[in-house]
This record gives C-alpha cells, structure tokens and sequence, in this order.
C-alpha cells in the first residue's frame, strides 16, 4: 500500500502495451509534454520494460545494430510491435518504499526518475525529478549553476545533418545538443524529442510512412532545432537555474557566458545532485516532504 508522504509525490505516466507498434511511442513522445521515456506493461498493467526516446532513435536512424529503418523502411518498422525495442526498466521500486530511499537512488544513479509499482508488479505512477524541484521553488541555496555544471559540453556545430545530430546523442548518451557557430556561441538547440517529432512529421506530411530514413537523415540540423536556446550563466544560483528549467519545461540546458559562448550544460538531475550535495539528503528530504 503507497505510503502516504509517496502518494502526493505520484505522477500518472503514458504507457504502451507490448504488441503496440512503435509509431504509437513516437506520437506519444510527440504531443502533449513530449515524455521522453514510455512504460511497456502487459495486458494486466504489470510493468515489462521501457522505451526511451534514445532507444526509438537508434533504431529509426540505424546509429547501431542492423538498421531496421534502413532494410524494411519506415512504414515496417514503426509498425513493429514496441516490445522488439523495449529495454528492461531497472528503476523500479515497491510503494511502500521511503522518499529518502528515491532520492538517494537517483542522485547516486543520475536518473531523473522512479518508477513505483505494487507487490505484483502493476504501475501505480511515476516520480520525476521534477515533482521534487517543483517544492523547492523560491529557494536559494547560495551555490552557483557554474560550480556544478558539467564543463564537457557536448555540442553541434552549425550547418551539421539530422543523422550527425541523431548519431551524437546516441553514442554520447545525451538528450540535447547546443548547436554552435565557428567561435563556440550558441545558435541553437536539438533534442531527441526534435528529431523524432521531426521524422513523424516528414512522413505524414507527405501522407505516406514511405520516406526514405536517409533522405530526412541528410537533412540540416536547422530544419530541426530551435533557436530559442533556454540558458543560465555561471554565477546564478542552483535554484534560479531550476526554475527557468521547469518554467520552460527544458530537462537541461547550456551554461553560457556574457558573449553567448557554451561554458558548459546542465540538467534537472544535476541540479537535484547539487543541492544535495550543498544542503544533504536529510534537509533536502525535509524541504520536499514538508
């Protein structure tokens, strides 16, 4: 039975079934808050795996294993069932579980999410990193995004194609990637969601699931990213950098400076970890939980 101190911290989540086709994930990721990663459950809605928007990628672009996009086209593959490309989800916890004992596994573990099912393995919700930095609003914490951001910033350079964007956060294992001129100042910004809302809109637009993955592949990063880039400076502090993230329902963001050059980037997990690792797992617990 959920424990009353984890129930108002639940989130409902969008879910497939397994025999679903993986198109249904891909307009899942593509409307509504754009959810990255989508439950598989079973016809009893016991959780059997995940899919996440790097794992539709791999497959839609080929970036590894055997290029199914590539060898049955497009229309095939978003029509195979989702439990072909589905990972086991290893984030999963019972619901009589402690809110210490999740926010220790997703600082330790940098993940920015939990998932919480019943003794038989039926989903009950969700708890994102968001739910816990949504109670911290107004709070300062006298410790700067500069101090914390991660200084190997992973970036594009302009006029690069969809499948060198595609290929690079596949490989790198990230979510975004500041788009740059010759001189490091950033122009934009690409996401997974981008380019996979991207795919699906190519073909549709043409009324046909036909189109060839290449020919969107070889596509410029710019018919995809946006270039309204949500950013922090160095010196602003932890909480004014999660805020600004979750006004504009970002996961992260670039670090820039006075000139607009990429000093570095942060996300919502990064944040969670800092202001643990400034104010403890026991105060922060406090904070959130009262």
């Amino acid at each position: 039975m959920i424990i009353m101190s984890l129930q108002k911290f639940l989130t409902k989540t969008a879910t497939l079934e397994i025999n679903e086709p993986l198109l249904m994930a891909l307009e899942l990721m593509s409307y509504g808050r754009h959810p990255y990663r989508i439950l598989v459950t079973n016809g009893e809605g016991k959780v059997v795996g995940i899919i996440t928007g790097r794992r539709a990628l791999e497959v839609l672009m080929g970036v590894r294993g055997t290029g199914m996009a590539k060898k049955k086209g497009l229309r095939r593959t978003l029509e195979e069932a989702v439990r072909i490309f589905m990972d086991e989800s290893h984030e999963i916890f019972l619901e009589d579980v402690g809110i210490e004992a999740l926010l220790k596994f997703m600082v330790e573990n940098s993940i920015g999410y939990t998932v919480i099912v019943d003794q038989s393995r039926r989903l009950k919700g969700i708890i994102h990193e968001v739910t816990f930095l949504e109670r911290l609003r107004g709070k300062r914490f006298n410790a700067s995004t500069g101090d914390f951001m991660s200084r190997e910033a992973i970036t594009l350079s302009s006029g690069a194609s969809v499948r060198n964007g595609g290929r690079a956060m596949v490989e790198k294992r990230v979510r975004r990637l500041p788009i740059v001129d010759s001189e490091g100042r950033v122009t934009g910004i690409v996401t997974i969601g981008d380019i996979l809302r991207f795919i699906l809109s190519e073909a549709k637009a043409q009324d046909s699931l036909e189109l060839d993955i290449e020919e969107i592949s070889r596509m410029p990063i710019e018919a995809v990213s946006s270039k309204k880039v949500v950013a922090a400076r160095p010196e602003e502090d932890l909480g004014e950098a999660a805020e600004r993230m979750l006004d504009n329902e970002v996961s992260g963001m670039p670090v820039i400076d006075a000139e607009n050059r990429i000093l570095g980037i942060i996300s919502r997990i990064d944040v969670l970890k800092a202001i643990v690792s400034v104010v403890g797992i026991e105060t922060l617990k406090a904070e959130i939980d009262g």
